[in-house]
């Protein structure tokens, strides 16, 4: 079973009520943090996790709302691999440039990112593939105007999780999300105030449908979002479960999950 935690469901806009974008997926033992926006460090601990359970990252793109919290969190890792002088290994995944922007991570915070015990291994790929024990990972690049991936978590038992990351309106996207258990999907803004490279609620109510997926779930939720009926706006287009991307919300999903 996997079990998605929302650490983050709004964006860069400062809102009382969401942190930026953060993820974490658990599939067995094994914990992913998929984006890792101001705020996302700290909620994992909010999730019950901590930094030493996390196998690895994986960013959807670098806009600055989407990575923030990635130099605390190899600080921590850092600290804990030099304290139990144990050795670490965190996978980093993500879009062409990571590796340049880790790098200088690294040199604007020398020496706090880097311990002789932490290993960090970086991949990019706009198009790959990625194993964890009990998760198999895809990725493949939507519209968003920079180079932006959306994610395919494949569990044990064949089920899984497709989570678009920033986007418009994308072919690539449908095809990649077709027949997944859950979509986690973003809706940035209300209907009739539609923005290029971001979705309205009615474009991903569209997208899941031709994507014949099972439920949805609606993140990166501007703080005008709050103030409509998201569901509504959603209407008849998607007739399957539609939830509102909360900021600690947890879904599960296979045997014994919320269906």
């Amino acid at each position: 079973m996997m079990t998605w935690t929302i650490l983050g469901s709004g964006t860069h806009v400062a809102s009382s009520r969401r942190g930026s974008p953060g993820h974490l997926l658990r599939a067995g033992k094994t914990e992913i943090l998929v984006d890792c926006g101001a705020g996302a460090f700290h909620g994992i601990a909010r999730a019950g996790s901590s930094p030493s359970r996390i196998a690895g990252c994986l960013v959807t793109h670098l806009h600055p709302d989407h990575v923030t919290d990635l130099a605390p969190l190899l600080f921590r890792l850092r600290n804990i691999a030099k304290e139990e002088e144990e050795e670490k290994t965190i996978y980093l995944f993500g879009p062409s440039g990571l590796e340049v922007f880790v790098n200088a991570l690294r040199l604007l915070h020398v020496p706090f990112l880097d311990s002789k015990y932490l290993k960090v291994e970086v991949a990019e790929s706009a198009e790959g593939e990625i194993s964890f024990p009990g998760v198999e990972v895809r990725s493949v690049p939507v519209a968003h105007g920079v180079e932006a991936l959306a994610y395919s978590f494949q569990g044990d038992d064949g089920r899984r999780v497709v989570y678009s990351g920033d986007t418009g309106r994308s072919a690539e996207l449908i095809r990649f999300a077709r027949g997944a258990e859950l979509l986690v999907i973003e809706a940035s803004f209300p209907n009739g105030n539609p923005r290029p490279f971001h979705l309205t609620p009615a474009e991903a109510a569209v997208i899941a449908a031709e994507a014949e997926v099972g439920r949805v779930v609606l993140v990166h939720l501007n703080p005008e979002c709050d103030d409509v009926d998201l569901i509504e706006q959603c209407g008849d287009r998607f007739r399957g479960e539609i939830v509102i991307g909360e900021d600690g919300l947890s879904i599960s999903v296979g045997e014994g999950g919320e269906g």
